[in-house]
């Protein structure tokens, strides 16, 4: 999509306005507070682990919904949001000896998105790849019965992916929030209750 149209969608775009709005960075707050409405794991959670975090849109939402919740926070990109609850790395997780941190998590979110070649078959391929790498650790960084929740872009190895999180997890399920455009092939896996 060239430069033109997508500010011409984005100006029309009812999420973008709502955002606007609100003071939310990003219209993708609007599908957090889907995501949440429906399975509620943010009232719940203590520490939450975000990754792919810029520009702050899921950060604004967790620290809405619960004001005592505790984020960590990884980007390669600077944050247009601060608040005193988050505590904000800008590294690549994957590199990032996560030892460090010292905490085990309630809540896994990840938005991560690779840079896209327009090749939707490749860019599937790249997202599912970081996914995977993210699922190797969980066992580091995850506390017992703890959520993981990610974007994927539909494809061929998602069903790889929910086999190896169903025997991680004991629910994994498909979640397509309304504030997702149509046309786009991005899906949320949620995955509750770690086992492993």
């Amino acid at each position: 999509m060239r430069s033109k149209e997508w500010l011409a969608r984005q100006k029309r775009d009812v999420y973008t306005i709502k955002a606007k709005n609100k003071g939310y960075v990003s219209r993708a707050s609007y599908k957090l507070i889907e995501i949440d409405k429906k399975f509620k794991f943010i009232s719940s959670s203590k520490k939450i682990l975000e990754l792919g975090s810029a520009p702050g849109g899921w950060s604004q939402v967790i620290i809405d919904l619960n004001k005592n919740i505790k984020v960590h926070a990884f980007d390669l990109l600077d944050m247009k949001f601060n608040h005193p609850n988050l505590i904000f790395y800008k590294e690549d997780f994957i590199k990032y000896d996560y030892k460090k941190l010292k905490d085990k998590f309630d809540l896994i979110l990840c938005d991560i998105a690779p840079n896209t070649t327009g090749h939707q078959s490749t860019d599937h391929l790249k997202i599912s790849s970081l996914i995977e790498e993210i699922i190797l650790i969980l066992e580091k960084i995850s506390l017992p019965s703890s959520s993981f929740v990610f974007k994927i872009w539909k494809g061929s190895e998602e069903y790889r992916i929910i086999n190896l999180l169903k025997k991680m997890y004991n629910k994994v399920s498909y979640f397509k929030p309304k504030s997702s455009r149509s046309e786009s092939s991005e899906i949320f896996i949620v995955a509750q209750e770690y086992i492993k």
